[in-house]
């Protein structure tokens, strides 16, 4: 409970002394000077009293100022950082902060707040103040104030925050995201504070009841970035010619809901420079992450060829970088996605998958129907050419589409030779590869081999990482849904020379 949250409905809590005596002991040192320019800035009716001519002594006007501010929402935090900013982590100023919260927020002791306050101290994020904003602004709240620029006024301001019955306080889950960006070890100590003092993650009556042995949770080990974009490209409808497209693009920034961007509409030739400038700004702005941004390709089949893993990145002092190196890049469906009867069979093939109960890898043109839609399901299909240039031979020469049936059976995983046809010391390598790794962690791998093939020589044809493509379609990761016809058509950006 605040000191603003006190004062409803009942009379104002008064300081208590030992608040006071941690305010005064922290401005012992301080000059006539200082303590005039911190009411000024502070106070606004305690103002009077130091620009009056009378003297005035140092505890009652502490006293007039902290009690002004007790009655702003912000209350005594703006003070305790201004304090600090001036005298740094200093001892006296680590009791200020324990003092003002255990006074403030009646939900920790005085020895837990101390306890999470040092923890805090060795938290560093660029832009922290932001960060925070993002993460309010993902759960339907206001900004928060101008003083949350440090990790201790951050965990204080969430603290006052409540939360739904049965699910954390937000100051929980501050903690755990700050956990992902702490340098060294902290993130773990974040984390456990958390989890040993979060009730709702205590069942009722479990606190008095013997903790029973349950077998350990299945671990799927699945790659599930937790920061992406997800970039759609389709034809437009209206289009005079089949150059230009839509640009689409969602992103994720952990932690966060998913948000979309505006769409632009490009030509087909100009698809390259607007993804690079695109992974430029998320780059530049999501830098404190100090994590990989994976890249997905929402594409419609018959633009699967686009070789999206050699695109080239913004460059540096002349040097360039290439997407499918810096990061994980995968492709996904547009075609099935927009295909809602498919979505049943292609989440239970990816249940079975994560859960790893998948069937053996299915190879085009040896493996038949019959194992494609056997028990149990395979969830990684080789197909034996690209499905760019496949799809009008096989219907015109009644062979199997192979990526439409991967597609269709929901098939999650689907990857092939970039060339078209696959060779056999190609197909040999992948078999290999697949051979030896947990498909689950497929995009990981295959980036590595995209990063080991750049030193070779540009004649080895047998080089996987060189030519594969991979569809890594998870079902679980969608793009938030269309806007209306009147937001879409008001977030569609025209490009300039269109």
């Amino acid at each position: 409970m605040t000191q603003a949250e006190a004062a409803v409905g009942e009379e104002r809590r008064e300081l208590p002394r030992y608040l006071v005596d941690v305010v005064e002991e922290v401005c012992a040192l301080w000059d006539s000077a200082t303590l005039r320019h911190v009411v000024r800035r502070f106070g606004r009716r305690s103002r009077v009293a130091v620009e009056s001519t009378e003297p005035v002594a140092r505890r009652p006007l502490l006293v007039q100022l902290m009690e002004e501010m007790c009655d702003q929402q912000e209350g005594l935090a703006p003070l305790v950082r201004h304090l600090e900013v001036r005298e740094g982590n200093t001892t006296g100023i680590q009791r200020l902060k324990v003092a003002v919260a255990a006074w403030e927020v009646e939900l920790f002791t005085v020895e837990e707040w101390n306890e999470i306050f040092l923890l805090l101290d060795e938290v560093h994020v660029p832009d922290l103040r932001r960060w925070y904003a993002d993460f309010l602004h993902c759960r339907g709240r206001a900004s928060p104030p101008t003083h949350c620029t440090e990790p201790w006024s951050v965990f204080l301001h969430a603290a006052t925050l409540n939360a739904r019955p049965g699910q954390s306080l937000p100051c929980f889950d501050v903690l755990r995201q700050l956990a992902l960006v702490a340098d060294g070890e902290q993130h773990f100590a974040l984390a456990d504070w958390a989890d040993a003092h979060d009730l709702a993650l205590t069942p009722q009556g479990a606190e008095h009841e013997p903790a029973e042995k349950t077998a350990a949770p299945l671990r799927t080990d699945v790659w599930s970035p937790t920061s992406y974009v997800i970039i759609r490209l389709r034809h437009l409808l209206d289009s005079d010619g089949d150059t230009d497209i839509l640009l689409s693009y969602w992103w994720r920034v952990h932690p966060g809901e998913q948000q979309r961007g505006k769409d632009r509409r490009i030509t087909l030739g100009q698809a390259e420079k607007a993804v690079r400038a695109l992974i430029h700004n998320a780059e530049s702005e999501w830098a404190y992450l100090r994590s990989d941004i994976a890249v997905e390709f929402l594409l419609p089949r018959v633009l699967l060829d686009l070789g999206v893993e050699r695109w080239r990145k913004t460059a540096f002092q002349g040097v360039g970088g290439v997407l499918g190196e810096d990061h994980h890049v995968v492709l996904r469906s547009l075609d099935r996605h927009d295909r809602r009867d498919l979505h049943g069979r292609w989440g239970s093939r990816w249940r079975a998958f994560t859960e790893g109960n998948a069937g053996r890898v299915h190879w085009f043109p040896e493996d038949g129907r019959a194992h494609l839609l056997s028990e149990p399901p395979p969830a990684v299909v080789v197909l034996s050419e690209a499905p760019g240039s496949a799809q009008g031979d096989a219907w015109a020469h009644g062979r199997t589409d192979e990526l439409g049936e991967a597609l269709r059976a929901g098939v999650p995983i689907v990857l092939w030779d970039r060339r078209g046809l696959a060779d056999p010391a190609f197909r040999a390598e992948l078999r290999d590869l697949l051979e030896r790794h947990d498909l689950r962690t497929l995009p990981g791998v295959v980036k590595a081999l995209r990063i080991a093939t750049a030193d070779r020589d540009a004649e080895a044809n047998a080089v996987v990482g060189r030519h594969v493509a991979l569809l890594w379609d998870d079902p679980d990761r969608m793009p938030v849904g269309p806007p209306s016809n009147d937001q879409e058509a008001a977030r569609t950006v025209v490009e300039e020379g269109q």
